[in-house]
Formats: C-alpha cells, structure tokens, sequence
C-alpha cells in the first residue's frame, strides 16, 4: 500500500511540474507572439497602411482640391465676373470642361455680385441667406480661410458630395465668390470600403471638431468624442499630438494610427486589430495545451509503466539469485519463517535439506569458473525441477542450496535421495566431454523451539557428516 501511495505520489509530482512548465512556456510563448504582433502592428502594419491610403487618398481628395484652387486663380473666371457675367454660355462651357477634363462629380462658381449659382447646364438658382441649403455660401464668404471642405447635397446631381469650397479674389483682392468642384460621396465611401477590405483595416476621415465625416463602413457614432476609448484621447488627437494609440473597443483591442492631411483639412484614422493574426496565436495556444495534456498523460503512462518495470526488476534482483534464477538468501528467509510459523501453528511436519556440490572447488580450478558457473545453473534447475510446488528451494551461497520441504524426515529423505541420484545420472558437457557431478546433503526436521538458524545449523552438521562419510549421500540430521 505504501509503495502504491509512493508510486501515485511520484506520478502526481511528476505530472505537476510536467503541466507547470507546458503552461508557463505556453503562456509565455503566447504572451510574446502577442506582443510581436502588437509591435508589428503599431509600427509597421498601420503606418505602411496608412501612407499607401493616404497616397490612395491624394488622387481623390487632395486633387480635387488643386482643382478648386486653379479655378479660384484662373484669370478667365476673374476676368469673367469684373466683366459683369454677360455671356452665361462662357461659364457653363468652362465647368463642362473642367468637370470632363478632371472626372469630377460636377463643378460651380456662385457670383457674389448676381448670387447665380452657376453648373454645368445653366444656372441652377440665386443663393439666398434665407434659405437654409444656401448657408453655406455665407458662412464661405466669412470665414477667414480661403477654401473649406463642406458635405452638402447637390440639388443639381440630386445626391450627396463633397464641395471643396474656394473664394474668388480679383486681382485688388476684391470678393468675387466662390467656386470649386464635388465629390460624390457613394463614390468617396466605396473608396474607403474598398482600402478597408484590402488593407483588412477601418478607415475614416475626421475633421478638425471631431465629426466623422466619411467612413467606408458603417460607423455606431457621429463623433470621435463618443467612442469608448477614444474620448478620453480626442482633444490630443485634433491638437495632432497623437499619431499611435491602442484602446479597448466592443470589438476588442484596437490600435488606432492618425495622420492629418493639411490640403484638405482632415484627420485620416485607420483602425486595425488583432484580430485574425492572434486568433491563429490563440489556436496555437490551445494546441500547446492540448499537445501538452496528451503529453502529460502519455508521460503518467510511460512512468507508471516504467515504475512498475523497475519495481518489478527491484523485487526480482532483492529475490532472486543472479546466477542460478534461483530464489536468494535473504527471500528464503523471509519465507521460511512464515513456513515454520504456519508449521506450528497447524501442526504439520517440516524438513530443512541443505545440499552440497562435491568438489566443486576442483571444478573451478580444474575448468575455469565459468564453467563453473553453468554447471551450477545446470544443477540448480535439476533441483528446481525436482521440487514440489509446496517445497522452496533456494541458492544459500557458493555451491550451497537449501530446501525446506513440507513433510516429515523419512519422506524428506526420499525426496533428497531422488534428487541426489538425479543429478549423479545427469551429463554435464565440457568442450566434447561429459562430466558427473555429485551432491552430499544434511537434513534436519522441525523440534519445538526451533528456528530457521537452528535447523540450519544442525542441517549444516549433517552435511559434514555426510562429506566426511564419502560424500554423494543423504545425511539425517538430530
């Protein structure tokens, strides 16, 4: 029982450090893989992003706005207005080409002096301070900055766009109006959507009071100041003291890189996550467990087995004679004292034999030890053979063999005899010759008050006597 406690132990010992190390350099392993993809993530994936959008974003935002700047400068639409507007077809041609020559969504000029609103058709209608789609012309005129970027919709296209809104200085910096072209924001959002899909990041434009302005997907709020995470941080962002921040949003841990692009006066966000990439860490952290729980299992097998093994050996090489494959002294005593023990107690006869190679010193010398050694197993297994199953037998020492047989002396006496006659009959083979060896034995029964050392001793007697009186003989002892 103490050895099963022992071995149990041992496996529990075992699988414990065995699950603590998996664990720590599973953790450990996964906390860096983590780690790397983050660092990889903020300084290298969003910035390389983020500037392959913002060179996307120049074709498409920041050209537009050259556009409306050369049409703000060009000395016809100046000359034009100073000559007091008087061929509309002139202006309307004008917008027709610089619409078609640079494929934008439409193109305009607003007089200051007739407050036309001039297209590419015609005049679509004179801007009015009262009316609430036309403020946006007033609040152009008074502002101090010379263009805006103003989302708003075209009554002539019928659908939202992006204006960029220039103001038209005469030549003395007199006030003309203001002109510039549109954007269609389907277009401008699928754009987006499309750098989102193919860079797997969220990509949105921010302007300077934190309203998102255009997204290229679906956004839960109208301002960066109403993000979780992000609000906390949005006034170092629109100072443009934040390029890199990492939050915790519904999705998850998100890292956020900003880049301000001055032409047109917006903020560009691109929001990536850990997404996919610490999935797979994931998936290779429950593999290492999972790898780790087959190895703990397979390692509580393959020690217990081993355990067992060695135990095994243990108890073999604490039992058993090397030599002979005999049982050893110190196996035969333990079980001869239980033998005796069960001997008085139920009151049955028992015979201690101990029995003697003659001559064996001679064999040594004459023939070498080994082969002094096979002639021993060879006798050993003559004598093994012979026993009863009741009987044990035992290796003693040198050529020596005691056996402790469950009957009285006469019938011991027999047995012994017939075990002596068997081995003077047997041929041991020496390199093509044949030789005999005989067996002196002493005997002695079990008296009241004996112990195992007793009937050795007066087994021992007998055997003198029996080597002294001419050897190859059955001795009884007293």
């Amino acid at each position: 029982m103490d050895t099963l406690l022992q071995r149990r132990r041992l496996t529990l010992i075992l699988c414990i450090l065995l699950s603590l190390s998996f664990a720590a350099v599973s953790l450990i392993s996964y906390k860096a893989s983590r780690r790397t993809i983050e660092v990889a993530l903020v300084e290298k994936e969003l910035p390389l992003t983020s500037n392959a959008i913002y060179a996307e974003l120049q074709k498409d935002l920041i050209r537009p706005y050259f556009i409306s700047s050369m049409m703000a400068t060009n000395t016809f639409l100046q000359d034009w207005v100073s000559s007091g507007e008087k061929d509309h077809r002139l202006i309307n041609r004008y917008l027709q080409e610089t619409k078609g020559k640079y494929q934008v969504f439409t193109s305009f000029f607003v007089s200051e002096s007739s407050r036309n609103y001039y297209y590419p058709d015609g005049i679509l209608k004179r801007v009015s301070p009262d009316v609430p789609v036309d403020k946006w012309y007033f609040r152009v005129r008074q502002m101090p900055e010379s263009y805006e970027i103003n989302i708003d919709y075209d009554m002539a296209n019928q659908a939202m766009a992006i204006f960029m809104n220039f103001k038209v200085h005469d030549r003395q910096g007199k006030y003309l109006g203001a002109t510039g072209v549109g954007l269609s924001m389907d277009r401008l959002h699928r754009l987006l959507g499309e750098y989102g899909q193919r860079y797997q990041k969220n990509i949105y434009l921010v302007d300077s009071l934190g309203e998102i302005r255009l997204s290229g997907h679906a956004m839960p709020h109208r301002r960066i100041q109403e993000v979780p995470g992000l609000a906390d941080a949005a006034g170092a962002i629109l100072q443009n003291k934040v390029e890199n921040l990492q939050y915790r949003s519904a999705q998850g841990q998100t890292f956020l890189n900003v880049r301000y692009m001055p032409e047109v006066r917006l903020f560009l966000f691109v929001e990536g996550r850990e997404g996919d990439a610490v999935t797979k860490v994931k998936q290779a952290l429950y593999l290492n467990i999972a790898i780790c729980i087959f190895i703990v299992l397979l390692t509580i097998l393959i020690t217990d087995l081993t355990v067992r093994r060695f135990r095994k050996r243990l108890e073999v090489m604490a039992t058993v004679d090397h030599l002979t494959g005999l049982m050893n002294r110190q196996a035969f005593e333990l079980i001869s004292d239980k033998m005796l023990a069960e001997s008085r107690r139920d009151g049955r006869p028992v015979t201690l034999v101990m029995a003697d190679l003659d001559y064996f010193k001679a064999i040594n010398d004459r023939f070498g030890h080994l082969t002094g050694d096979r002639i021993l197993r060879e006798a050993g297994a003559l004598l093994q053979a012979s026993v009863r199953d009741s009987d044990v037998l035992c290796r003693w020492g040198g050529e020596e063999f005691l056996l402790l047989l469950k009957c009285d002396a006469i019938e011991a006496e027999r047995l012994a005899d017939a075990m002596r006659c068997r081995l003077l009959t047997h041929e041991f083979a020496h390199e093509g010759r044949l030789l005999r060896i005989t067996m002196s034995m002493g005997m002695a029964a079990l008296q009241p008050g004996d112990t195992l050392q007793t009937m050795v001793d007066r087994a021992d007697r007998a055997l003198f006597i029996a080597k002294d009186s001419g050897r190859n003989r059955v001795q009884a002892g007293g």
